[in-house]
């Protein structure tokens, strides 16, 4: 308990990703977000929530703990609303560059808080070279790229092969890589875990439900499992293997980076309203009936059960009849039906197996689209 909290503490004050491990187009296609909808978001990196602008939500309540997360979340929500050109967007946000970023950037934190205007006049850098370089993470798998020689010459042969061909792949070049000593050593250091975006206790939970020995042999079986999908689409895999996204396919980037999301998002009345902080801090201060959607990402597998029991009391007060909860979990039982059993969160079983099963990241056990029953 006490490393995890201390893990918390660390894991806040980083930037570690550019990027949401979330497959927000399977998000987008269940939450049924429209113009009436209120909804309250963990952030993450903010791909999710930049593409939930796309549906003109009356209002988004977004919070984050980690500041330079929720940054990045505002400068993706907030070019796609304020950016007219739509070249000028993806060139910030879907390559991670721009011929003139310090001018770009600032134009679009204009329109933000006041301590993210502070934050974006020193963090601007990010765009010169690509924001997707940047980052704990993304600096992890620059490392392993370079050592295991692989690159977007690498990936695009395979994108026609059969997957064992693709798995083999793995094998032949990235698994020894990752199995020297001292690479070994890295991974099963605190730093990857901070890295990968997994505490302690996940950490123990993934390791006891797979046949992997360590988190070494969970992360090769994790990319054999990304090497069994849509590689030509799959935004996840290019930006690991090549450090960018295929530019060539509009459907194999993030949705909000898509040409008819900002058109959609161009202009969109949408309240946006950023917190930093605890998701406690902003249910705390709602009162019922207050939201129509709850995105919690991963945060949940965080919390000890007691917490889990308050955020489900919490959201059951503040929620609209109706309302949906979207929560991922690399458990293979939902927190929330262990919890409450179908009594005031009805599990949307076709939405949450479909998810399951698409979800390009291949990274959690469980993804639940759970409906609020007053």
């Amino acid at each position: 308990m006490l490393r995890d909290i201390a893990f918390q503490r660390v894991f806040t004050g980083l930037f570690v990703y550019n990027i949401l491990f979330e497959d927000s187009e399977l998000d987008d296609r269940f939450l049924g977000i429209d113009e009436d909808s209120d909804v309250l978001s963990i952030t993450g990196a903010g791909c999710g929530v930049a593409t939930m602008v796309s549906r003109r939500p009356r209002r988004m309540d977004a919070v984050d703990i980690n500041k330079h997360h929720l940054a990045l979340s505002a400068l993706k929500i907030t070019a796609a609303q304020r950016l007219d050109d739509y070249d000028t967007f993806y060139s910030l946000l879907g390559r991670g560059m721009h011929i003139d970023p310090q001018a770009t950037v600032g134009r679009v934190a204009d329109h933000m808080p006041a301590w993210m205007q502070r934050y974006w006049a020193r963090h601007w850098p990010r765009f010169n070279r690509s924001l997707y370089l940047e980052g704990l993470t993304s600096k992890m798998l620059g490392a392993m790229r370079r050592l295991a020689g692989i690159d977007a010459s690498w990936l695009i042969p395979l994108l026609d092969k059969p997957v064992e061909v693709r798995q083999q792949a793995i094998d032949d070049a990235i698994t020894p890589v990752l199995n020297r000593p001292y690479v070994k050593l890295l991974m099963q250091s605190p730093l990857q875990l901070l890295a990968l975006g997994v505490n302690y206790q996940q950490r123990d939970r993934i390791l006891e439900a797979e046949p992997d020995d360590s988190i070494v042999d969970f992360f090769i079986s994790h990319l054999k499992r990304l090497a069994a999908t849509d590689l030509a689409t799959n935004w996840f895999v290019w930006w690991a293997i090549t450090g960018a996204f295929n530019h060539d396919r509009q459907d194999a980037v993030p949705p909000y980076l898509r040409k008819t999301r900002h058109e959609a998002s161009y202009g969109a009345p949408t309240k946006v309203n950023f917190h930093r902080g605890n998701i406690f801090d902003r249910l705390e201060a709602g009162g019922p009936k207050t939201w129509s959607h709850y995105t919690l990402c991963d945060a949940p597998d965080w919390m000890p059960e007691p917490v889990q029991r308050n955020l489900l009391d919490e959201i059951f007060r503040t929620s609209r009849d109706g309302a949906i909860v979207l929560t991922r979990s690399v458990d293979e039982e939902s927190f929330i039906d262990r919890i409450d059993g179908g009594k005031r969160f009805q599990l949307m079983e076709d939405a949450s197996r479909i998810s399951t099963l698409e979800d390009r990241s291949r990274q959690y056990r469980r993804v639940d689209f759970h409906r609020v029953c007053h």
